[in-house]
């Protein structure tokens, strides 16, 4: 299991926490919220690149912060929202660096990018592919990484909705290998449909944290957002859309607090 324990660091001048929230083997998390709440940094902060100010992180009963980096990687893999382009670079490359720690050939690097649609791209220089493309060779490489938990930030960037389907079944896929995914979402209609639970951030501060059922609610979704929200049924389960702005300045005390189980 993953666990944050009311952990709290700074990104900028925003103060982030604290933070608690579980994530279990072959269990779909998806964090939401506004730009500039607090979800990437939370990933960030996660992979260590942010220190913490408060609270630990937790990883199958270790504190991560005191593993070594390669049983580190063994452990959680990133896919990040920004994708590196490093120059002279092959897609077999960039499948190579990701996977560093593991023993794995030209057979896993393959299923992997073919899990992901893009194994003919495998000699081609990473640099000229599609932003698209970037994107699902860089799940790709987080998948061969074959850590037993993996984030990933914003992963529907830059995709059509062809690879939005594909994802779908990759994440799908990854919940049937007991692999634990921490995803950040901006579409709340689609983290509804695929996540198990709901991490609902607003300026640093959880809203709600939970199964989805619990966790996305009109009330907790206008907290979130600042924003009026309506539902309606359809064929993939219920739906949520904004139907008026409105400014809520009386954000609850207990919501500053910490997690809330709504």
């Amino acid at each position: 299991m993953l666990e944050l324990n009311d952990i709290r660091f700074r990104r900028g001048e925003l103060e982030i926490g604290p933070v608690s929230m579980e994530l279990s083997p072959g269990e779909i998390l998806s964090i939401c919220g506004k730009n500039g709440s607090g979800k990437t940094s939370t990933l960030t902060a996660i992979s260590g690149y942010i220190p913490l100010i408060g609270g630990s992180i937790i990883v199958d009963g270790d504190n991560l912060r005191k593993l070594k980096p390669s049983f580190v990687a063994r452990k959680i893999s990133y896919v990040q929202q920004e994708i590196p382009d490093p120059m002279g670079f092959t897609v077999r490359d960039v499948m190579e660096i990701s996977g560093f720690t593991r023993m794995g050939g030209d057979e896993e690097i393959v299923d992997a990018l073919k899990l992901c649609g893009v194994e003919k791209f495998i000699d081609r220089d990473f640099s000229t592919l599609s932003g698209g493309e970037k994107r699902m060779v860089s799940i790709a490489g987080g998948i061969y990484q074959n850590a037993d938990y993996i984030m990933m930030d914003e992963p529907t960037s830059f995709l059509d909705l062809d690879k939005i389907s594909t994802l779908i079944k990759i994440l799908n896929s990854l919940k049937e290998k007991r692999k634990g995914v921490l995803l950040v979402m901006h579409d709340i209609n689609l983290a509804n449909r695929i996540s198990d639970s709901i991490l609902l951030f607003r300026e640093g501060k959880v809203v709600a944290f939970g199964d989805k059922e619990d966790v996305l609610t009109i009330h907790n979704l206008e907290m979130a957002y600042n924003a009026k929200f309506a539902k309606y049924s359809s064929p993939e389960g219920i739906r949520f859309y904004p139907v008026e702005m409105e400014d809520f300045t009386d954000f609850p005390e207990e919501a500053r607090e910490g997690p809330q189980h709504s």
